[in-house]
């Protein structure tokens, strides 16, 4: 066979383009294979639509990749309009030229041609990529704002000559699933002010994600203008509604919403009820979940595990766990992963292990394979309870059964190590986290610097937040809070009022922690005025002091012996509806006790009893030596 060389193929496309020979030259172009030589030899000529688009239509694949750098946004474009009626093949052509590369016309109407597909799934996929590389940077110059990509969308679908507005109902989703509500909002405007009428899917996409994001008023208003717009509500609008109520704690509301809907002649389904039922659970309110539940099996609705597993999650808390699983073993209801994973979490969290583990081992039995959920929540609760080699232990079975530790995992063993202060595992877990692929979070550093700063290795707590802060990744306010603690409570003050600074130009807002520890180093350096001074600007910029903010002061002027100050702020505490703590009492005491006033410290300890305060050993130390202080005193007045 001779070989099929560049002038041949030439000779072939004038018959073509003549009319004559076309279909044996479409023949012999789509059965002869193409070698390296032909390839290259074609790659470096002028390629025409025509050519581009045989290759396509015969599968010639290496061919098209091979000019992909030679292509141009017009060839493109005239070859996408070629196989409007083949959206499968202009997918497949996509696919091998990297999109991204040709300008966002081409890409516009290469999305245009796929939306013509059976299947949604590639369309988004396109304009997620293309979204993406359009909005890389909010504030950059290469960004494209909603409008714009709007605008081209519609020149692509008038390029299509189509009155379809699949193409934009399309654009709503991918923003929504990008989480980009405002632009999917903006979306959704453009399509009424061009006369396209938004479909019902398309605002329950953007109320549900609304509804995530937990901007219930935003909902409210979006609500709002469908219903202006006479966007006639469906079950799935109802059912979004009445979960934005439930997290607002509007369950009354909710409840009126199932009444609206039924006037309506829309009927509620089993997620309705299982809404309210939630909505009911987590706000403690059981007895309104009951009578829902009683409700739903009088509309012939049977519970399923959604439905109990909100109760049972609350009632774990409350210790009344066995009677929802009396409840739903008595209609047939089996628990499953959620529910043990909900009655272990219940259990860790009330330090009653024995029986975590006793549901993690029933699980297993009822055939159930415990999740990473599982693992992670024994885990944590080993550590909370100071059991670090019962969690050591656990972690070897999991290995040995295979299961690679997850970021949630490394970041529980790393913060349980540190809150232990034991560096060495903390940082050796870190070191094993990233060779295993697993990128470090805020919380793994966060966890790391408190431990540094712990042990007082303060130089290395500074190298490791620049390290954080130089990989791009930006801290927050309980790293900052972290590492500000351990330069106050080494004394380094400057350092720590530097830190401060850095949190306004990182436009982060201190809270009560950042003042608290702010004043804690400050009483400790004996800067008592500086310190109330620090808890007037706190106030000033919003941020309400709390009873750790009293009690520091309190304890700064009681060590200096300062009763007259530390009793003025005491009171200002029980003024702003503070109660004083088992702390205030014993630091007030100790005060007392430096200053030899033991009449006082026993009238304290009379007030601190009425209060239902029970005193420990500290209290009744500083009483006795106060009083003691006092007997020494008056034996000396004697002789």
């Amino acid at each position: 066979m001779r070989k099929f060389t560049f002038p041949c193929l030439l000779r072939h496309r004038i018959s073509i383009l003549s009319g004559t020979g076309a279909l044996t030259t479409t023949a012999r172009l789509s059965s002869l294979p193409l070698t390296s030589t032909t390839v290259t030899e074609l790659s470096q000529q002028p390629i025409s639509s025509e050519i581009l688009l045989e290759s396509i239509k015969s599968s010639q694949w290496h061919f098209v990749e091979q000019l992909t750098n030679s292509l141009t946004p017009s060839l493109v474009s005239t070859t996408l309009l070629n196989l409007v009626k083949s959206p499968d093949l202009a997918l497949d052509f996509v696919n091998r030229i990297d999109l991204r590369r040709f300008d966002f016309p081409t890409q516009c109407l290469a999305i245009a041609v796929v939306s013509k597909l059976s299947s949604p799934k590639p369309t988004l996929q396109l304009l997620k990529q293309v979204l993406s590389s359009t909005s890389s940077s909010s504030s950059g110059k290469n960004s494209t704002s909603v409008r714009d990509i709007f605008d081209e969308m519609v020149l692509a679908r008038d390029q299509l000559e189509t009155k379809s507005t699949i193409l934009f109902d399309f654009l709503v989703r991918c923003y929504c699933q990008l989480k980009m509500v405002d632009e999917a909002i903006e979306c959704f405007y453009m399509m009424k002010e061009k006369g396209f009428d938004p479909k019902i899917e398309n605002c329950n996409c953007i109320l549900s994600l609304l509804s995530r994001l937990n901007r219930t008023e935003s909902s409210w208003v979006f609500y709002a203008d469908m219903f202006r717009m006479k966007i006639k509500s469906n079950l799935y609008t109802y059912n979004i509604m009445i979960n934005v109520l439930c997290k607002e704690g509007k369950l009354k509301k909710a409840k009126e919403v199932l009444g609206i809907m039924e006037s309506f002649g829309v009927k509620p389904n089993i997620v309705t009820y299982n809404t309210l039922v939630q909505g009911y659970s987590l706000r403690g309110r059981v007895e309104g979940a009951r009578m829902v539940i009683k409700e739903m099996k009088s509309k012939g609705f049977k519970p399923d595990l959604q439905t109990y597993n909100p109760i049972l999650s609350w009632m774990c808390n409350e210790g009344r766990a066995s009677e929802v699983l009396k409840e739903m073993k008595e209609i047939g209801l089996v628990p499953d992963s959620v529910s043990y994973n909900i009655l272990i979490r219940g259990c860790s969290n009330n330090g009653d292990l024995e029986t975590a583990f006793a549901y993690r081992d029933e699980m297993v039995k009822e055939g159930i394979t415990p999740t990473f959920y599982t693992y992670n929540t024994l885990i944590h609760g080993l550590f909370m309870e100071n059991k670090i080699e019962a969690a050591e232990i656990l972690i070897k079975e999991i290995r040995e059964k295979g299961i690679e530790l997850d970021s949630v995992t490394y970041n529980i063993l790393i913060n349980g190590y540190c809150q232990h202060g034991d560096a060495k595992k903390a940082f050796a877990l870190h070191d094993e986290m990233v060779t295993d692929g697993i990128q470090p979070t805020q919380f793994t550093y966060t966890s790391l610097i408190y431990v540094l700063c712990r042990r007082k290795k303060m130089k290395e707590a500074d190298e490791l937040f620049e390290k954080v802060v130089g990989k791009g990744m930006k801290p927050d306010l309980v790293m900052i809070n972290a590492l500000m603690d351990g330069h106050c409570a080494t004394g380094n003050m400057d350092r720590a009022f530097l830190l401060l600074k850095e949190m306004d130009n990182m436009r982060f807002d201190p809270d009560d922690v950042t003042y608290n520890c702010l004043m804690r180093g400050l009483c400790g350096e004996g800067k008592f005025e500086e310190a109330r001074e620090l808890m007037g600007e706190m106030k000033r910029r919003g941020v309400k002091p709390d009873h750790i903010s009293y009690n520091t002061l309190i304890s700064g002027y009681s060590k200096k012996g300062d009763t007259k100050h530390a009793f003025m702020v005491r009171d200002e505490m029980l003024s702003l509806g503070f109660n004083p703590t088992l702390l205030t009492y014993n630091a007030l005491l100790k005060g007392l006790s430096k200053n030899r006033e033991g009449e006082i410290a026993e009238e304290l300890l009379r007030e601190m009893k009425n209060d239902g305060i029970t005193p420990n050993e500290s209290t009744y130390c500083s009483v006795i030596e106060a009083k003691s202080n006092l007997d020494q005193t008056a034996e000396k007045s004697d002789t």
